[in-house]
């Protein structure tokens, strides 16, 4: 064994044991890609010691060669989906993904022919060495292209986090970056370039170097934010809680005065005949029936809301917003009353419907409504919080994006300058307190998770709020003054 299979070897058996003890850690769509991307190191490493071997037939070294690139060729692809998905942007990057797959599943098709890799010639102190067939070409492009694209997405995600996220991701990059340069180098002298093949003893510095930041950095821990997590549900909880206290009782109340009454009444000998007593307890039944159907309705509501979590799959539907919104009201008609907290709405019938998952949508609502009340609550006057929505449209001459026109009293577009406005393309929904505002070197960091101004606050119900906003397609952001207020802009694409 001369040292350059000592090197791949170790390289590939580390990383694969790297592969599967994140997989175990964190059984996740994380842990499992991670997982698949050291697979797919090892299926490259393993066959491509044996091809290097010094005492090894030309035979057997080619069938070697011709695995190992197999596998090299998923390697570019996978690590993008890593990215993505670890950086929680695989939702926007569905098509990309499916063009980036279809190239190595091509390539799998025909590695094992010459029109991959045709044969091999000794280079430099290797006696068995790959030459490129026309696909390897078309391999090496997607490898040069797609690995320097997953290193952008961890880059830009550098940008929008907090340090402790930022180090994270800077252990991982420079880990990356180290075992992706050594594999680089690989390519040189299958194109004939007789460059020295010294960066091979860069790969077994990757899965060495990601454990070290797994250890100080906790790159890929998720225990802290399970945590945190759960704290923020169980806030969601206590806020439903009260909720359901006050929603149900009122009916409850309702019901029993009326039959108090009735009964009080009748014991009494107010009614002057059977006919007025039985018309007044036909009355109060059919009151009582009313109000038991407002609790059961108002219990539907909860336990739908409730549900919302139970299944991970997006079902795409078109909601119509207002639908939505009085929807999640009783959950936090409680909480509005509890603060004296006014909430108008301006939501014009004919606003169109939004493509989106019905239970995102009404957690994301809810998310930023229980967070617009805690806002208010802290200013110790009376607050207020307004809901609107209104459209995004383009012109029908140019199509070209306009800022959000001027809207008649049923929600439909006016004429602008002369042009017909077409079928909306966007609708925003914003939601807007007179809280104490936020700071403006804050307003970065509102969708970070752990950062809260509150003490009793998790620091993830925006964050969790910007996941699933993404999820369906839709983009939110901040707009804040101190002492005025804040508002939350969501747009999400119309129907």
């Amino acid at each position: 064994m001369n040292p350059y299979n000592f090197s791949i070897l170790c390289f590939g058996f580390c990383s694969l044991l790297l592969g599967l003890f994140v997989w175990l850690k964190r059984q996740d769509r994380v842990g499992q890609l991670y997982f698949v991307l050291s697979f797919f190191y090892a299926g490259w490493a393993l066959p491509f010691s044996i091809k290097i071997s010094d005492n090894i037939s030309y035979a057997a070294a080619l069938y070697a060669a011709r695995m190992a690139n197999c596998s090299a060729a998923f390697i570019p692809t996978v690590w993008l989906h890593f990215c993505l998905v670890y950086t929680k942007r695989d939702e926007t990057h569905k098509k990309i993904l499916k063009l980036f797959y279809a190239i190595p599943l091509l390539i799998l098709a025909v590695s094992f022919t010459p029109w991959f890799v045709p044969g091999l010639r000794p280079i430099l102190s290797f006696r068995h060495y790959a030459t490129p067939g026309i696909f390897y070409y078309l391999m090496t492009l997607n490898y040069f292209i797609v690995i320097p694209l997953g290193f952008n997405q961890l880059f830009d995600k550098m940008k929008e986090v907090s340090r402790e996220e930022r180090e994270q991701l800077l252990g991982l990059f420079f880990s990356a970056f180290i075992g992706y340069l050594g594999g680089a180098l690989t390519f040189l002298p299958i194109y004939g370039i007789s460059f020295p093949q010294e960066g091979m003893f860069l790969l077994p510095i990757y899965p060495f170097a990601l454990t070290y930041f797994m250890i100080k950095q906790k790159i890929f821990d998720i225990e802290e934010l399970a945590q945190a997590a759960h704290r923020d549900k169980l806030t969601a909880i206590g806020v439903l809680a009260a909720s359901i206290n006050h929603e149900i009782k009122n009916p409850l109340f309702i019901i029993k005065g009326l039959a108090e009454n009735c009964l009080e009444r009748q014991k009494e000998g107010v009614f002057s005949n059977k006919e007025k007593a039985l018309e007044s307890a036909n009355d109060a039944m059919k009151r009582s029936v009313e109000q038991a159907d407002r609790a059961m309705d108002i219990i539907r509501r909860l336990s739908l809301f409730a549900k919302a979590g139970i299944d991970s799959e997006i079902k795409f539907e078109f909601v119509k917003i207002a639908e939505v919104l009085e929807n999640i009201l009783p959950l936090i008609r409680y909480e509005l009353a509890a603060k004296n907290i006014v909430l108008t709405r301006d939501i014009p019938p004919n606003i169109p419907e939004v493509r989106a998952d019905r239970r995102y949508l009404e957690e994301i609502l809810f998310n930023l409504l229980v967070n617009a009340c805690q806002a208010v609550r802290e200013t110790g006057r009376e607050g207020e919080i307004k809901v609107t929505a209104a459209v995004i449209a383009r012109e029908r001459s140019d199509r070209s994006n306009l800022p959000i026109p001027d809207l008649n009293k049923t929600g439909s577009l006016r004429p602008k300058n002369g042009l017909v406005m077409t079928t909306p393309d966007k609708v925003l929904i914003t939601i807007q307190d007179n809280g104490p505002g936020i700071p403006e070197d804050k307003i970065k960091d509102v969708f970070r998770p752990f950062y809260t101004t509150k003490a009793e606050g998790t620091g993830l119900g925006l964050y969790i709020t910007k996941q699933l906003v993404e999820k369906i397609g839709g983009r939110i952001s901040v707009e804040s003054q101190q002492g005025i207020g804040t508002t939350f802009k969501v747009i999400l694409k119309a129907a």
